[in-house]
């Protein structure tokens, strides 16, 4: 399991949400300016080397708020650079699309990446969004038709599991979850949230884990609270957030 911290919410976290006796490996890059939200082209380099330094990627990977969701494509490229990355497909848990370029043009950004990722990664077959905002998928059919064949919208595990049914199993699959899709009601993030329950969540990870036994090329989570949050020390904050880590490591690392 790999931590990579850019604003030290980890330790409000206590690092307590990990599997016990799980090998564990901490980044920070709190020193690295560029990085909030846009990832410019100085702080991709200087990430990529970090991680390249790395004696190994886990495949279990934590990365601070939803601010840094496009961590999951720093990483996929460099998984692509250590050995080319076979086709895949990416299975997101987001109230947000991640499809809209900033007003800077195509640079990577927490709000950009999936179209990063299906404008660089070969291997990348299709995506499958679940608990996206409607209002905010219909935006994103309308700005790129390009992808609607490659890009699907399903509100919960059962919509999805009929989908895929349709297309038929890749050889592997890439799973990045952003915990804003997640209801507010059972935890805090730095976004505006969507409806789905922890139990929900839990029941959909629990469901590709089993189906792609063996064939999970990564897991990667976003979703914490800002470390100077209001929300932090509720119920909603810090506790809610180690306890949906600790259920995705039980899931994935001891499950």
């Amino acid at each position: 399991m790999l931590i990579i911290d850019f604003t030290g919410i980890y330790e409000n976290e206590g690092f307590t949400f990990h599997a016990e006796g799980a090998p564990r490996s901490l980044l920070r890059l709190n020193d690295v300016t560029g990085t909030n939200c846009i990832c410019d082209d100085f702080a991709w380099a200087k990430i990529k080397e970090r991680l390249l330094e790395l004696e190994e990627l886990p495949s279990l990977r934590f990365f601070d708020s939803g601010n840094y969701h496009y961590m999951s494509k720093v990483l996929m490229d460099v998984m692509n650079d250590k050995e080319k990355l076979p086709e895949f497909d990416l299975v997101m848990f987001d109230h947000h699309p991640d499809m809209k370029w900033t007003s800077y043009g195509e640079i990577l950004s927490c709000g950009s990446w999936v179209l990063n990722a299906l404008k660089d990664i070969e291997g990348l077959r299709n995506v499958y969004i679940i608990g996206a905002d409607e209002k905010l998928t219909k935006e994103v059919q309308e700005e790129h038709p390009e992808y609607e064949k490659r890009v699907t919208f399903v509100r919960d595990m059962n919509a999805f599991t009929d989908a895929y049914r349709n297309e038929g199993d890749a050889a592997e699959i890439y799973i990045s979850v952003d915990k804003d899709v997640i209801s507010r009601e059972e935890l805090a993030t730095n976004w505006d949230q969507g409806e789905m329950t922890i139990e929900e969540l839990k029941k959909a990870l629990d469901d590709l884990n089993s189906r792609f036994q063996g064939r999970i090329l990564a897991v990667d989570v976003c979703g914490e609270c800002a470390p100077d949050s209001d929300d932090i020390f509720t119920e909603q904050g810090v506790a809610s957030s180690n306890r949906v880590n600790q259920m995705i490591c039980d899931i994935f690392i001891t499950g």
